[in-house]
């Protein structure tokens, strides 16, 4: 049944299309996926919004269409059904402006918007994908994120907003946005839960205008991650006020820029995170590997608990590329770093700002830094790496021969106001520089 409020001009824009007229049982056993996308068809284009009411909706991928809106109620779930037929879940290579190494992943997910326009996804309720499903599970290597579906994706969309909803326990990353524009993420809750590898929190793939605020994300890899896979890149972006827990694994970072990084990264305002729980691993990561540009980066008012490392930054060359442009050498520069305090770290890590011979990382600014690490280290003749071209984390780097920073290859560095202290003596300095420009510490 169609319920309209207000309808004299605008029945329409204000039209409800309940599931459950739709033939829906949300009996949490019942295949509800053909009901719900009749819901939906009916809806797109409309401005209404298809209704999830109370309760526990089985689905396997649902699509989208412009102009709608994606309401789960608080007593309502959205329950990914476990199946690996392509009936539930097909694959379906994403089409992009830009040819994009994600074409080979996210091929599968529960809720699809593909080139869509002007589509809210809220209420208080709860997206369940149902994770823990043998095929998805106990992943020995990387490649198998194109068999396992995500809970959202959207690519080459525009003015898309999700909010207020609970997300848990994805078959592989939570969310994923692909050359989207104005994309608005706001007071949403995601527990990945401790299942297997590639659960990430929120991955942005190569978007514009990219608002993210006031999420709790708890997830087993990488809680909020920026990737750019084309030419297109990621600029004028917006995150503050989350709480990002990492439970504690090993595997992933708090929040991150890269690691696949082709095009740009550029314009970031990040504040008021809470980062924690990063185990062995960085809280904050800047990574230009497949020839990003990264440029004017502001984070600040950051605070770092129980994590093996504060921060890692690297340029380098994996001389990955996409059909129609060769490898390079991307750069990184004019990084501000500002009120970042941290306490309780379980390794003994530097941060790491780290570029490569001859291409040096550039303007990076450290103020107001408050770190109390965990220092206990007696020696003071460790060898660093320089990076070899395998996956890039700052704890394959180990323990270096500085327990505060240490900096390679690059220019200009500010260290202003800073206090880098260790919780048990420790006979590293706190700064060791390699083949650097000017830094200056006031």
């Amino acid at each position: 049944m169609l319920i309209c409020l207000n309808c004299s001009n605008r029945e329409e824009k204000t039209a409800i299309y309940n599931v459950y007229d739709y033939g829906a049982k949300g009996d949490g056993v019942t295949n509800d996926q053909k009901a719900i996308q009749k819901a939906i068809d009916a809806c797109k284009g409309t401005g209404g919004t298809v209704l999830f009411s109370e309760g526990t909706f089985l689905s396997g991928q649902l699509v989208l269409g412009n102009d709608m809106v994606l309401k789960v109620d608080s007593a309502a779930t959205i329950l990914g059904i476990q199946s690996d037929a392509e009936a539930a879940y097909p694959h379906h290579k994403i089409e992009t402006q830009f040819p994009n190494r994600m074409l080979h992943d996210c091929q599968r997910r529960l809720i699809y918007g593909n080139h869509v326009r002007n589509v809210t996804i809220t209420g208080k309720g709860k997206i369940d994908g149902q994770g823990d499903y043998s095929p998805w599970m106990n992943v020995k290597e990387l490649g198998t994120e194109k068999d396992r579906p995500s809970i959202l994706a959207f690519v080459g969309s525009k003015n898309i907003t999700v909010s207020d909803i609970t997300m848990k326990d994805p078959g592989c990353w939570t969310q994923v946005y692909i050359e989207s524009d104005s994309v608005t993420i706001r007071n949403i809750k995601v527990n990945t839960g401790k299942l297997t590898p590639n659960r990430d929190g929120i991955d942005i793939v190569d978007c514009h205008n990219v608002n993210i605020e006031d999420c709790n994300i708890k997830s087993e890899d990488d809680g909020i991650c920026f990737k750019s896979g084309s030419e297109y890149g990621c600029k004028d972006v917006v995150v503050r006020n989350c709480v990002i827990d990492k439970l504690n694994v090993d595997a992933g970072n708090c929040f991150k820029l890269g690691t696949d990084g082709i095009g740009s990264f550029m314009n970031f305002d990040v504040s008021g995170l809470t980062l924690k729980n990063a185990h062995q691993n960085s809280a904050l990561v800047i990574e230009s590997m497949d020839g990003a540009v990264i440029d004017n980066i502001n984070i600040s008012d950051c605070q770092i608990s129980n994590s093996g490392q504060a921060i890692f930054m690297l340029l380098a060359n994996r001389e990955r590329t996409v059909p129609g442009r060769k490898p390079r050498i991307g750069s990184i520069s004019n990084i501000h770093f500002k009120n970042i305090s941290g306490n309780g770290f379980t390794q003994q890590y530097p941060s790491i700002i780290t570029g490569i011979k001859g291409h040096n990382i550039q303007n990076v600014t450290f103020e107001n830094l408050n770190l109390a690490l965990k220092g206990g280290i007696n020696t003071t003749n460790q060898t660093v790496m320089e990076y070899n071209g395998k996956y890039p984390e700052g704890s394959k780097f180990g323990i270096t021969n500085a327990y505060g920073f240490f900096i390679r290859h690059t220019d200009k560095v500010d260290f202003i106001n800073c206090h880098i202290t260790t919780e048990l003596p420790d006979a590293r300095k706190w700064l060791v520089k390699e083949d650097v420009g000017n830094v200056s510490v006031n």
